[in-house]
């Protein structure tokens, strides 16, 4: 059996992206586990939601949402807030229920949906999460939805329900990032362990007060159930963070999972720091190595590949060796870099070399936007706190590139186009009814920052990086340099001011998918 669940494990991280690449985006982060993928089909780089430049097709949404997109063959699986009733007020959109819904890939017709009531209220279009935020994963047999309020469940991909599964929430975070996993005959999933775990540390807490002591709550775990059954298997034995995205993968030929602690508001998971967890059949949840920060930054992807596990320190990258968890490298992000700032008098970028890197702000930060860093090939690339910039550290040689990136491309159909350097029009929050559903100010912000942030993807060496305006920056991450050139699109999933979105983008048969409050999209290049 122990070799069994290890082939599935390789089928589902190697086998099905060579195979079947072209036609599935199972999970949150892609086949392969690491957000990237690789093709031999033309994968879109330029197109417009405003003038409808390379969109395939377009389907309105009973209600936004903001998970990922699953992608299996023929179908696409994704969550929406259950509908708000008509003449609903901003302050009043909230709701513990979710609806798991699945269109077909081809038109974007709608095939069925599955409703998923959960008990943890919510506001609609949270700038770092809601009730929808996990993405969906499917095994092309069946899907599994995640309710950030308490409810998973398994389906078919024809919709009949196989099994549920409530679990508790944690009142205090509401972080987004916290994606589901699929892993061999695991369904994997960050969650306080059950009421009645001997092993569960006591709630100390005021359950229902989000700003309680945070040492008074119960630790969340990256815990796994039996994907067809929905009974417990295992649970890890370090703590993650609710603020952190783990990813699980194959690394040196066996399945293992890189994950935090950590993050803003003194999440318990103590001490803060990063562990390698087995996936392996015989020791699962085990910990392989663990290795303390000093920051307690682990709000962002935890990437790894072959040699190397990636986080950030106290503006630096750290590289961390993979199979001993020991530091090989350290990058800093600020000092003796590349930094191309927007000059508007001459409408071109102009180099600062060998500079450190200062972004404006009274509180600027040196570490990414929550999210946004993904490896790809030898580099590390992210959104800046502030600034407006792409960064990029290259592993090898330890160069850090900085790029100035239009906040926002302003398009109409008659041709005209307008990017916007220094301001932003803020989006409508408004859903496909025109009931606004973001009651948070801060919503109508740029989406860089202080904001859960979609994380990006990677097609061969193309980043897709989109921000909560709909922006969509399509970055060679091979490019000799990180200058103009290397930025090759700035794309817009929809109308500007009219567009708001935190979900990362989809990949699948030459096509992108991405949805926001209003609509679902198909992207694809013409003949």
């Amino acid at each position: 059996m122990n070799s069994i669940h290890t082939l599935s494990l390789f089928v589902f991280f190697t086998s099905a992206s060579a195979v079947c690449a072209d036609e599935t985006w199972p999970q949150a982060a892609g086949p392969n586990g690491s957000w990237t993928t690789e093709t031999h089909q033309r994968v879109p780089t330029h197109w417009s939601g405003s003038t409808g430049k390379n969109i395939l097709w377009a389907t309105t949404l009973d209600e936004g949402g903001q998970s990922g997109i699953a992608v299996s063959g023929d179908r696409l699986f994704l969550t929406i807030n259950r509908p708000l009733p008509s003449g609903t007020s901003v302050n009043d959109a909230t709701g513990t229920d979710v609806v798991g819904v699945c269109f077909g890939s081809a038109t974007g017709r709608k095939l069925w949906q599955i409703d998923l009531p959960g008990k943890k209220p919510m506001p609609h279009s949270g700038l770092f999460s809601d009730n929808t935020s996990p993405t969906p994963v499917t095994d092309g047999r069946h899907v599994w939805f995640v309710n950030a309020g308490g409810l998973i469940v398994c389906c078919t991909v024809d919709g009949e329900q196989v099994w549920s599964r409530p679990f508790e929430t944690r009142t205090r975070h509401n972080a987004k990032n916290c994606e589901p996993m699929l892993s061999g005959d695991w369904l994997m999933y960050v969650a306080m362990r059950d009421e009645d775990d001997p092993a569960r540390r006591p709630m100390l807490a005021q359950k229902g007060k989000r700003e309680s002591d945070s040492s008074g709550w119960p630790w969340t775990f990256v815990r796994a159930w039996d994907k067809l059954t929905g009974q417990p298997k295992w649970v890890a034995e370090d703590g993650t963070s609710i603020h952190n995205t783990p990813t699980c993968s194959m690394a040196g030929g066996r399945p293992v999972m890189f994950h935090g602690r950590g993050g803003g508001h003194r999440p318990p998971e103590e001490p803060y720091g990063f562990s390698l967890t087995s996936l392996g059949p015989a020791t699962p949840g085990e910990t392989l190595w663990r290795r303390d920060i000093t920051s307690g930054m682990a709000f962002f992807v935890t990437n790894f590949d072959d040699r190397f596990a990636y986080c950030f320190d106290t503006g630096a990258l750290v590289l961390l060796d993979i199979e001993s968890g020991e530091i090989r490298k350290t990058i800093s992000l600020t000092r003796n870099v590349d930094v191309r700032t927007w000059h508007a008098a001459t409408e071109k970028h102009v180099l600062q070399a060998n500079a450190i890197f200062k972004p404006p702000g009274k509180k600027a930060k040196s570490y990414p936007t929550n999210q946004t860093n993904i490896v790809v090939g030898k580099h590390c690339l992210f959104m800046t706190h502030e600034g407006h910039m792409i960064g990029r550290a290259n592993i090898e040689t330890g160069k850090v590139e900085y790029l100035q990136v239009p906040i926002q491309a302003v398009r109409a159909r008659d041709g005209g186009e307008q990017f916007l350097w220094d301001h932003h029009i803020p989006a409508d929050t408004q859903n496909s009814r025109d009931i606004d559903t973001a009651a948070d100010r801060r919503a109508k912000g740029d989406g860089w920052g202080h904001v859960t942030a979609a994380s990006p993807i990677a097609v061969n060496s193309l980043v897709y990086f989109s921000t909560m305006l709909g922006t969509v920056y399509v970055i060679n991450a091979s490019a000799e340099q990180l200058d103009a050139a290397a930025l090759v699109a700035v794309n817009d999933l929809g109308q500007a001011g009219h567009t708001w979105s935190l979900s990362s983008l989809s990949y699948a048969d030459g096509r992108l998918y991405h949805r926001g409050l209003k609509r679902l999209i198909c992207i694809k290049d013409s003949p």
